[in-house]
């Protein structure tokens, strides 16, 4: 049985090699058609509807100047932020059992929060943006961000909120993959040399130098 009515399903229109578009159905399984893909779906984000309005001025240098000084920002932009920031306000009560939605709020408002973030602080202290970037912090290095993706390999300074100590997502998936990857070749169990804690090192070489000069 077909997932898809076949006799609804609408031409794939894409445009082809001549310039005129294909008249082929879509497939049993998914709808498309198994060429193009079918028509563009067009921007799904808030960012690529943007991106689509204002790629298509032919003078942008007023519309940059007014975004710059004006700030024209949508109210709805501003009220789903602050919606967001008061509930992202109550989840610095709780531990690890909040971050998963955490990641939510952020995935649903990060434009929104990313937007008025500032403004936001302006109005409610500085505790405000520690709070909102905290939240998106924890959302990109869930997410392996590419701008925060650095954290994987690199020691970095806990955000004072929404810090999971055992570490994001992404680090918790490289950690998999590693395990997974040294199993196929060592074996199962295989834990390696564990380096040596620096302070244990100096401690070491404390005593040493304590055995040799008791024994001159």
């Amino acid at each position: 049985m077909s997932k898809f009515n076949l006799e609804t399903l609408p031409r794939c229109g894409a445009k082809t090699r001549s310039g005129n578009p294909c008249q082929r159905y879509g497939n049993k399984t998914n709808g498309r058609c198994k060429l193009h893909g079918g028509r563009s779906t067009g921007a799904k984000t808030k960012e690529g509807k943007l991106a689509v309005r204002v790629n298509a001025l032919l003078n942008p240098f007023m519309w940059h100047f007014n975004k710059r000084f004006n700030l024209e920002i949508k109210q709805a932009y501003i009220a789903n932020a602050l919606s967001a920031y008061l509930r992202l306000i109550e989840l610095t009560k709780l531990q690890a059992r909040g971050l998963d939605e955490i990641t939510e709020i952020v995935s649903q408002y990060r434009f929104e929060l990313e937007t008025t973030k500032y403004y936001i602080a302006e109005f409610d202290g500085s505790e405000a943006l520690l709070i909102i970037q905290s939240a998106l912090d924890h959302y990109y290095k869930d997410t392996a961000a590419e701008h925060l993706k650095f954290h994987i390999y690199s020691a970095v300074f806990p955000t004072p909120y929404f810090n999971r100590l055992s570490g994001s997502n992404a680090e918790i998936t490289h950690e998999m993959r590693v395990f997974s990857k040294t199993e196929r070749k060592k074996g199962f169990g295989y834990v390696g040399r564990i380096p040596t804690d620096p302070i244990h090192k100096a401690l070491k070489r404390q005593l040493k130098k304590s055995k040799a000069a008791h024994q001159i």
